[in-house]
């Protein structure tokens, strides 16, 4: 994670045009879901909800993820029956998951979509 994500910030913080691997970003993906379920705010609204993150990519994929006052928790499945969908490419994942960009299209909700995005401590 810290290779990807740091030459990452790296280029970043030197103003460099840039992207990062899409091999990290797709090694790094299901990873993403374990920095979310450990990073929740402790002041956040733990009110319980779920919704749907689809992930494009090698590690390709639809998610339900769920918040209530145990934490997150998440599975794959399908995301048609849900209030709120934000989809994602690998790198646009990880690198929101981290904080660095705020990423995602969200389909459905946007408040609800808003709330998920916001659960979290950047890293």
């Amino acid at each position: 994670m810290d290779y990807g994500v740091h030459s990452w910030d790296i280029r970043e913080g030197i103003g460099r045009a840039h992207a990062l691997s899409a091999d990290a970003a797709d090694l790094l993906v299901p990873f993403m879901f374990i920095i979310w379920q450990y990073t929740i705010r402790a002041s956040a609204d733990l009110t319980p909800f779920t919704i749907g993150i689809t992930v494009s990519g090698r590690n390709a994929g639809s998610h339900r993820v769920s918040i209530s006052d145990k934490g997150m928790s998440y599975e794959s499945g399908e995301v048609d029956d849900l209030p709120t969908v934000i989809d994602f490419d690998a790198g646009g994942m990880v690198l929101t998951a981290f904080g660095r960009i705020n990423g995602g299209n969200a389909r459905g909700d946007q408040a609800l979509a808003e709330r998920f995005l916001n659960l979290f401590y950047r890293i």
